[in-house]
């Protein structure tokens, strides 16, 4: 092994959720079930139709549960399944490092091996807060580029199941390195006019950590120095040393990673926040121009041209003009907001045509500072009624955020949300009762059966 490789096994074979407070144990638990709600939500989403369908179409007996199917799949299969449904609505948690991404994206890899290998539930929590200190760790040092949000994923994936099937450190090493080499993802999925891939895109790389864990438990090797040998990681991404833990001392990764309120991008989370205000002072009617200012990537990236027409849900969740304004004549976004109807209603583009963002310079420098693994989401709107009255607000931080977390109830909330039209009241609140008790639970696959076979309503 490298010198990065021995710093990213040794800090897994030595991590520890009991050690790193309550706070940390608090805030998994909080991360697992919001997971859970949002893959319940994803099962109906075409994309993970299709996915589940590939998933189950040669079933395992003895393997892993394909949420809302009764069929078992291999384990990389369901988690890339399972991944696909927490990640397609946009609904699912974010962490701001710069090469992270959306680390709940990994549980599914981390439920799929915790199930077959009958791991507690204390297990595959400790799993769960060491993938997202890997992941942070190692993206909180580099700028991801033109890469993808998986280009780390599949190696802290592969990590963390690997403590789950116990393997030793050399098999840990060679996890590592057969995850971290054969993954390097483009991120043309996430900008312009969006496809199935934009929430798919880290499935790829989740499932393909949970493969290479299992083929480094029954002996398979790979290059013994992935990040520092001759075209190595460190070829392409320059020289890094992972930063284990992030915060010394300090608040855990999976405590800093956000969660939403709303099925939404990220950036626009904020301005979702302000609706009711904003409704309350005057009528949709009356606003006859929005200004919103943010920062230059955040323009580029929920407001550029393709954004002011959305085709398919995938643009529609991460337009701001498209969910300002469904926000403002419905008075929140759901994922009722993002039916096809909805979406192409010609009705809606003369207010979003209202709405003029702009790149803001003090913005811009403001994302480029860190807190952790957080950042400020800078932004700042004046709504202007015909009769020359202002409404005008500067945000920092939206709900969820890790400077204004969700509550457990809030989460439970969410939960109701998510499992509307799809899960009976009495699966719903049996799924509630036994994830919310998941830190006593001594067989994760015990919980996972109630995640299958479901269906839609």
């Amino acid at each position: 092994m490298d010198g990065i490789t021995e710093k990213l096994v040794d800090y897994a074979l030595g991590y520890s959720l009991e050690a790193a407070g309550e706070n940390a144990v608090r805030a998994t638990l909080h991360h697992l079930i919001d997971s859970v709600a949002v893959a319940i939500a994803g099962t109906t989403a075409e994309s993970s139709r299709a996915a589940a369908d590939v998933a189950t179409a040669w079933p395992a007996a003895g393997g892993a549960t394909v949420i809302g199917r009764s069929e078992k799949a291999p384990p990389d299969l369901a988690a890339f399944a399972n991944a696909v449904m927490v990640r397609t609505y946009d609904w699912n948690d974010g962490m701001q490092a710069s090469a992270g991404g959306h680390p709940s994206d990994m549980i599914p890899g981390l439920l799929a091996v915790a199930e077959v290998c009958h791991s507690s539930g204390a297990e595959l929590m400790n799993a769960t807060a060491l993938a997202y200190e890997l992941l942070g760790g190692v993206g909180i040092v580099l700028e991801r580029g033109v890469w993808d949000q998986g280009l780390f994923m599949g190696g802290s994936t592969a990590l963390a199941c690997g403590r789950l099937l116990r393997l030793t450190r050399e098999q840990l090493g060679q996890a590592a390195s057969l995850a971290y080499t054969t993954a390097l993802p483009l991120s043309v999925h996430r900008w312009g006019e969006l496809s199935m891939m934009k929430g798919a895109s880290t499935a790829y790389a989740v499932r393909n950590g949970v493969f290479c864990a299992l083929l480094a438990q029954r002996g398979f090797t790979s290059a013994p120095e992935p990040m520092e040998g001759f075209y190595g990681m460190t070829h392409v991404m320059g020289e890094f040393d992972p930063r284990l833990p992030v915060v010394p001392g300090g608040p855990s990764v999976i405590e800093m990673s956000h969660q939403k309120l709303y099925p939404a991008e990220t950036q626009v989370l904020g301005l979702l926040d302000l609706v009711p205000k904003v409704r309350d002072w005057a009528g949709d009617e009356e606003i006859v121009r929005i200004d919103v200012e943010m920062s230059e990537r955040a323009v580029r990236h929920v407001a550029d041209p393709a954004k002011y027409d959305p085709k398919n849900r995938e643009t529609a969740d991460h337009s701001l003009p498209y969910m300002l304004t469904v926000a403002l004549l419905d008075g929140e976004i759901t994922l009722e907001s993002y039916a096809d109807e909805r979406v192409h209603d010609p009705a809606l583009r003369p207010l979003m045509r209202r709405i003029v963002v702009h790149p803001n310079e003090e913005f811009t420098r403001i994302r480029q500072v860190f807190d952790g693994v957080t950042r400020a989401q800078p932004v700042k709107i004046c709504f202007r009624t015909a009769s020359g009255r202002e409404f005008n607000e500067e945000l920092r931080y939206h709900r969820g955020h890790f400077r204004s977390p969700l509550t457990s109830a809030e989460i439970d909330h969410k939960l109701d949300s998510a499992s509307h039209g799809v899960l009976d009241d009495a699966t719903r609140d049996r799924i509630r009762g036994e994830w919310w008790g998941l830190g006593s639970a001594t067989d994760v696959a015990s919980l996972m059966r109630s995640l299958g076979s479901f269906g839609p309503r």
